[in-house]
C-alpha cells in the first residue's frame, strides 16, 4: 500500500465534560457533512466529570473545518 493510500487515524477535535455535549457537537458536525467519532461515552456516564472527558474525533482532513464549525456554534 502506498503511503498516501494509508488510512489516516482520526484526530481529537475537542473534549467535553458531558456526553450530551459531545453528542450535540457530533450532530452539528454531521449536519455540515463531517463524520466524527465519540469516545469515552460509557466512562463518563458512570463517572461524571471524569478526568479525560468525552472525546470527539474527526479525520485529519476535516479538523480545521470542524474546529471552525464548533467555534462558530459556541459564539452564538
Amino acid at each position: 500500500m502506498e503511503p498516501q493510500e494509508q488510512k489516516k487515524a482520526p484526530v481529537l477535535v475537542r473534549r467535553f465534560p458531558y456526553a450530551i455535549e459531545a453528542e450535540m457537537a457530533q450532530a452539528l458536525l454531521a449536519e455540515n457533512g463531517i463524520s466524527s467519532y465519540v469516545y469515552d461515552l460509557n466512562v463518563n456516564s458512570c463517572y461524571v466529570g471524569a478526568v479525560m472527558g468525552v472525546r470527539l474525533f474527526v479525520s485529519e482532513d476535516d479538523l480545521q473545518t470542524a474546529i471552525d464549525i464548533l467555534n462558530e456554534d459556541a459564539e452564538e
